[in-house]
C-alpha cells in the first residue's frame, strides 16, 4: 500500500514537472521559436547534401550570382524569368570567398535553408491571428518539421524565399493597419520578383481588400495607394528584365501560359476539359502527397471548419488557398510533376490543422500533454519520412565523380539520365569564381532514343562527335547499352577505361573509349 501511494507521488510530481515546462514553453515564445526553430536547423543539416554540386533551375541561378557578383551589374545571357532570388543571392556571393564552386553552391543552400527556418516566425504570427499563443506555436512547429519543406529548402531554389515573403505579406495584411497594409503589398510585390506566380497572391490582397474594407468612402483611393506601392516595387526590376532578357517576365510570363494551354487544349484528342481534368487531377494527387505525413490527418476537418465558420480571417485563407493553387493547376495541366507549386500552401495547412487539433484537444482530458504528444508525433512523422524518402547524396556524389572522370578524357557520351546531369557541373573550371561566358562545355550528350542497335548508334555518333560510352546497371537503358555493360568482350572496338568498382563505388558504371578504326573494320 505505501508503495502504491509512493508511485501516486512520483507520477503526479512528474506530470506537474511536465505541466510547469510547458506552461514555461507556452509563456516564453520567442525561447520556443527559438527551440523549434534550433530543432528545425539540425534536422536540415543532417540531410544537408556535402559535396553535391547543384543542378538543372538551381546551378542557373548559381551561375547568374555569381556573373551578377563579379560584374557588380545585371548579367546578360540569361532568359528565366524569376530572377529575383539570384540578384539577392550574389549579395552573399559578393560577401563571400572561396576558389571552390563547390563552396558558393553550399552557401547558396545555407541561404534558402535560412529562410526556410526565418518563416517559421511570420507562421507564428499568421497563427496568432486565429488562435492563442499556446496553439501558434504547434502551428510553427507543424510548418519547421514538415518534410517537404525541408527537403525542398536544401535544394538552392526559390520556394523558400517564396513562401517566406508570402506568408509574411498574408501577415501584414491581416493586421489590418494603413501601415501594414500598404507595406504588404510592398511585399507581395517582392514575391513577385522572386517567383512569377506571387502575380496571383497580388490578386488575393486585392479581392480581399474589397472584402475587408467595403462600405468605406476611400477605399478605392486606398487600393489605388496600394496597387502603386506594388507596381512600383516591381518597376525597377520589370526595367531592367526588359533590358537584359528582353521581356519583363510578369505579364509575358502570364501571357504565354494563356497561349500555351490554348494551344494544347485546341488538340482535338485532347481539348479544354481534357487540359483542366488532367490538370485537376494531378492537383489532387499532388496535393494528396503533400499533406502527408501529417496534413493528410488534420487539414480535412480544417478545412471544412473554415469554409463553414466564414470570418473574414477564414475567408483569406480560403480565398488564398484556391488563388494560389491556380498556377500549381496549370502546371499539372502541362503534365509537370513536381511538388514544388504547392509548398506556398504549407502555412496555411498549418493554421486549418490547428482547428482539427482544438477540436480534439477539447475531449481530452490531459490537454497539455496532448499537446506534447502532437508535437513528439509530428516530429517523428517528419523524421521517419525523410528517412524513407531521403535523397540518395553518396550516390549523387559518386555520380559527380563518374561525371569529373568523363570530363578528363571524353568530347562526347551518350545519355544516362539521371545522373548525367551531374556532368555540367563536373566542367566547371577548378578556380572560382569566373563569369559563366569564360568557359565552355566541352562534353556533349547523345540521346540513345530512337536507336534499336548499338552499331547504328555509333554510327550516328562518328558524325556527331561521340568519343565514349557510359553504361551502368539501370534497366531502363537501351538494350545494346545494357548488353555492353554485361557482356563488353563481344566489343572488339570499345576499350574500357574506367570501372567505378575499382574505385569502391556503390554506383557501378563503366566508361568505354571507342576505336573507330576497329569499329569500321568489323563492320
Amino acid at each position: 500500500m505505501v508503495e502504491k501511494d509512493n508511485f501516486e507521488v512520483v507520477n503526479t510530481s512528474q506530470t506537474e514537472l511536465i505541466k510547469k515546462k510547458f506552461q514555461n514553453f507556452a509563456i516564453n515564445p520567442i525561447g520556443s521559436l527559438f527551440i523549434i526553430s534550433l530543432l528545425s536547423l539540425l534536422i536540415r543539416l543532417y540531410y544537408f547534401p556535402y559535396n553535391v554540386p547543384l543542378t538543372l533551375d538551381a546551378s542557373v541561378y548559381f551561375f547568374y550570382s555569381t556573373d551578377m557578383s563579379i560584374l557588380k551589374t545585371f548579367p546578360l545571357g540569361y532568359h528565366f524569368p524569376n530572377n529575383g532570388f539570384p540578384s539577392f543571392l550574389s549579395i552573399f556571393f559578393t560577401m563571400f570567398h572561396s576558389e571552390r564552386f563547390l563552396d558558393y553552391m553550399t552557401l547558396q543552400r545555407l541561404v534558402t535553408i535560412s529562410f526556410s527556418i526565418l518563416t517559421i516566425i511570420p507562421v507564428y504570427f499568421l497563427c496568432k491571428k486565429f488562435v492563442n499563443k499556446t496553439y501558434s506555436l504547434l502551428g510553427a512547429a507543424l510548418f519547421a518539421f514538415e518534410p517537404h519543406i525541408i527537403q525542398n529548402s536544401l535544394l538552392g531554389l526559390t520556394e523558400p524565399l517564396y513562401v517566406f515573403l508570402v506568408t509574411t505579406s498574408l501577415v501584414l495584411f491581416l493586421t489590418k493597419t494603413k501601415t501594414t497594409l500598404y507595406i504588404s503589398f510592398a511585399v507581395a510585390a517582392l514575391s513577385s520578383l522572386i517567383r512569377f506566380e506571387g502575380l496571383v497572391f497580388f490578386l488575393v490582397l486585392t479581392i480581399m481588400f474589397f472584402i475587408y474594407f467595403k462600405g468605406e468612402k476611400k477605399i478605392v483611393m486606398r487600393y489605388i495607394i496600394a496597387a502603386s506601392i506594388f507596381v512600383l516595387v516591381i518597376t525597377p526590376m520589370i526595367y531592367v528584365r526588359t533590358q537584359t532578357i528582353g521581356s519583363e517576365g510578369l505579364v509575358s510570363q502570364v501571357i504565354g501560359g494563356a497561349n500555351a494551354a490554348k494551344v494544347i487544349s485546341a488538340d482535338e484528342s485532347y481539348g479544354l476539359i481534357g487540359f483542366f481534368g488532367k490538370g485537376l487531377l494531378n492537383y489532387f494527387k499532388y496535393t494528396g502527397w503533400i499533406t502527408l505525413p501529417f496534413f493528410i490527418f488534420l487539414v480535412p476537418y480544417g478545412m471544412i471548419t473554415v469554409f463553414i465558420k466564414r470570418t473574414s480571417e477564414n475567408l483569406t485563407i480560403l480565398t488564398s488557398i484556391i488563388i494560389l493553387s491556380i498556377p500549381a493547376l496549370y502546371a499539372y495541366s502541362r503534365e509537370i510533376q513536381e511538388t514544388r507549386y504547392l509548398l506556398v500552401l504549407i502555412p496555411l495547412f498549418s493554421i486549418m490543422s490547428l482547428f482539427t487539433i482544438k477540436k480534439i484537444e477539447v475531449k481530452i482530458k490531459n490537454r497539455r500533454l496532448f499537446l506534447i504528444m502532437i508535437v513528439v508525433i509530428v516530429l517523428l512523422s517528419s523524421v521517419i519520412f525523410l528517412e524513407i524518402r531521403k535523397y540518395d547524396y553518396e550516390h549523387q556524389r559518386e555520380s559527380f565523380i563518374v561525371g569529373e572522370q568523363i570530363a578528363k578524357i571524353a568530347n562526347g557520351v551518350n545519355d544516362y539520365y539521371p545522373e548525367d546531369i551531374y556532368l555540367i557541373p563536373a566542367q566547371i573550371p577548378d578556380k572560382w569564381p569566373v563569369l559563366r561566358s569564360s568557359f565552355q562545355y566541352h562534353v556533349s550528350i547523345f540521346p540513345t532514343d530512337g536507336f534499336d542497335s548499338l552499331k547504328n548508334y555509333i554510327k550516328f555518333g562518328n558524325e556527331k562527335g561521340l568519343t565514349h560510352l557510359v553504361v551502368d546497371e539501370n534497366q531502363k537503358r537501351p538494350d545494346f547499352l545494357k548488353d555492353v555493360f554485361y557482356h563488353p568482350d563481344k566489343y572488339p572496338y570499345l576499350k574500357q577505361v574506367f570501372d567505378s568498382n575499382s574505385v569502391g563505388f556503390r554506383y557501378h558504371v563503366k566508361i568505354f573509349q571507342i576505336d573507330y578504326d576497329k569499329f569500321q573494320s568489323e563492320t
